[in-house]
């Protein structure tokens, strides 16, 4: 995983958060948990205060029969990249900590298809001191024509309630 905080439209976080997510992403990895799969191909673009981008291009492990990106490894990689938006979020934290996914709506646009890049970007929109409100989009990395958006909700850790 590669990827640095350099754009001028995101806000930047420190180098000591910067290597925790990164060394979040490996622990995921490492963890081979549910999601491995489809996260282990995952390059990091960009990175910002509540606000993450990777890139991906479709493999066989993304698809459906028909060779297409499918619907469940889209919500996978939306909900994961979309837990690592709230972890952009904890720069004062000693531990990061992923919040629960509690509500999570999808809307499906249009395909991609094996070898297709794709662009998956999420944006923390709102923190309370109990949710995490995210969008996240999946996008043709070639014209930028949208997948899939989503809308997801997390709840925080209880542990992080004071520290909002």
């Amino acid at each position: 995983m590669t990827g640095n905080n350099d754009n001028n439209n995101i806000n930047k976080i420190s180098d000591t958060l910067n290597e925790k997510i990164h060394n979040a992403f490996k622990g995921v990895l490492d963890h081979k948990g549910f999601s491995v799969n489809l996260l282990k191909l995952l390059k990091l673009n960009k990175i910002g205060y509540g606000f993450i981008e990777f890139e991906v291009t479709v493999a066989k492990e993304h698809t459906n029969t028909l060779d297409g990106l499918h619907g469940g490894a889209s919500a996978t990689l939306m909900d994961g990249i979309g837990a690592f938006s709230y972890l952009c979020t904890q720069e004062n934290q000693k531990e990061l900590t992923f919040g629960v996914t509690v509500n999570m709506n999808i809307n499906y646009i249009t395909g991609a298809t094996i070898g297709d890049k794709i662009i998956i970007k999420a944006q923390v929109e709102k923190l309370t001191k109990t949710l995490c409100f995210t969008k996240v989009t999946i996008e043709k990395a070639d014209d930028s024509s949208l997948i899939s958006t989503a809308q997801i909700i997390y709840k925080v850790p209880p542990k992080f309630y004071s520290k909002l």
